[in-house]
């Protein structure tokens, strides 16, 4: 069993020779595309290290071997920032599937503009009224082709079209734009 300063040294052995190398290995990733720090990765990257070697393992190549633990540490990353988009898109589905309101006592009294909006909504196209709800639940243009897989000439086109068709229902409702 090695003793806890011998440990301590063969890190900072590790370190002091590989240190340059890590970091290169990191920066040819370029993380940054994806809002990863750079020196979070390398600081998760030498926990790993210092657990190796508490574990007591024999590296015998350090190089390929940090090489293995650069690319395990990014691709954990990576995955983690695809499930926190999945858990993302699955609550902009939750929030699309509740475009109903609830009857609620707090809800908005009968003839509200809610209820002109939706009434309004409920008439147009379904392409475009698919669009004008995300849109109105504050989904920006980008967010809406995505997820509609459009493309965002698309988006946009069935975006201002509805928009125009719903001001269009709004006013043969008698609903006028001085009420907002």
């Amino acid at each position: 069993m090695l003793s806890r300063q011998r440990k301590e040294r063969e890190f900072q052995k590790i370190l002091d020779d590989f240190s340059v190398f890590i970091r290169s290995l990191v920066l040819r990733y370029r993380l940054d595309r994806l809002g990863l720090d750079a020196d979070d990765l390398i600081q998760e990257i030498r926990l790993r290290l210092w657990k190796i070697i508490d574990d007591e393992k024999n590296i015998h190549n350090p190089a390929s071997y940090i090489k293995k633990v650069v690319e395990s540490a990014v691709i954990d990353q990576i995955r983690k920032i695809r499930r926190e988009e999945e858990v993302v898109i699955s609550e902009k589905q939750k929030l699309i599937s509740e475009l109903e309101p609830r009857a609620s006592h707090y809800a908005d009294p009968p003839g509200s503009i809610k209820d002109y909006l939706l009434k309004a909504a409920d008439n147009l196209m379904e392409s475009r009224k698919t669009v004008v709800k995300l849109y109105l639940l504050n989904m920006s243009l980008p967010e809406i082709s995505a997820y509609l897989n459009y493309s965002p000439a698309k988006t946009r086109n069935l975006l201002y079209r509805g928009l125009a068709d719903l001001k269009a229902i709004l006013r043969e409702m008698g609903f006028n734009h001085e009420k907002i």
